[in-house]
């Protein structure tokens, strides 16, 4: 049937009297208000997930900048397992041996709890303390240098195959060369502070480069490797099925306080701060 409304009319010469729609109007316009909308209807209100964006990384000059805390670090104290994942991106030029994470016993040079280093033309390599046998190694080679790489460490010594105690990934890939860990072998007790950028107080061998996204888990986590790896893009690690005890975004939510760097533990809450680093040391070069 054809309309024959002038719907005009309501506008112009307002003939119709369109308020009796409320109360007189017999047609069914529907259950416009009827039914609740379900799922997550506030978009930018509190009800929201903020997506996860890594925006920053912290660039170390090699000479006599690092982090650390301000207490002693005695979260893996006896224990005979770790995994510890990180981005670094090593500049040409460095040392030939450079720490990238370490927990120092005290300020004496090979007594520490554990250690990361890049020995350059020679290989990477995860060691635990007291002794110089009980190590890792991978293939130096790995690792490209001016360039960002993920290199994570996943130690067990309580499995009964010594090939099954320790590996180290470079870029998702096992690249483990040898190792040498006593079955057992646990954590000596620490007595110093955790480390980021070099090994003991005063600079000694600092990193050349930059890091990112910084984590430790007191377990190993080697059947995740391909989760924590992800494909070569640092996510949210607090979605993984187990979280990391410490992570560290290296840049992402942490505070200059005028003179100096805070890393906020985005899980744990052992927070580090910066030794001799500027603010422009916060860079948006990122994996």
């Amino acid at each position: 049937m054809a309309n024959t409304i002038d719907w005009g009319q309501g506008a112009v010469n307002n003939t119709i009297d369109w308020g009796k729609g409320k109360t007189n109007n017999t047609i069914n316009w529907g259950a416009i208000y009827d039914d609740t909308p379900t799922g997550e209807t506030n978009i930018t209100g509190s009800g929201g997930v903020t997506p996860f964006t890594n925006t920053y990384s912290m660039t170390f000059d090699g000479v006599d900048e690092y982090f650390n805390g301000s207490s002693v670090f005695s979260d893996l104290n006896g224990s005979n397992q770790i995994t510890i994942s990180m981005w670094v991106k090593p500049t040409t030029g460095g040392l030939s041996l450079i720490h990238l994470i370490t927990n120092p016993r005290n300020t004496t040079a090979n007594n520490g709890q554990f250690g990361l280093y890049l020995f350059k033309g020679s290989r990477i390599e995860f060691w635990m303390g007291g002794t110089t046998t009980n190590y890792i190694r991978g293939n130096i080679n790995a690792i490209t240098l001016d360039a960002w790489n993920h290199i994570a460490v996943y130690l067990d010594t309580t499995q009964a195959s010594a090939t099954d105690r320790g590996f180290i990934y470079v870029n998702g890939a096992d690249v483990t060369t040898s190792k040498s860990l006593t079955l057992n072998y646990s954590m000596l007790t620490a007595t110093g502070s955790l480390h980021i950028g070099e090994e003991q107080n005063g600079g000694y061998n600092p990193f050349y480069g930059s890091i990112d996204e910084v984590a430790l888990w007191p377990t190993n986590q080697v059947s995740n490797a391909s989760n924590i790896y992800n494909g070569g893009v640092p996510f949210d690690l607090s979605t993984l099925g187990t979280t990391p005890s410490h992570w560290y975004r290296m840049g992402d939510g942490d505070t200059w306080g005028g003179s100096s760097w805070t890393l906020t533990d985005n899980i744990g809450s052992y927070d580090l701060t910066s030794a001799n680093m500027e603010e422009a040391d916060r860079v948006t070069d990122v994996p």
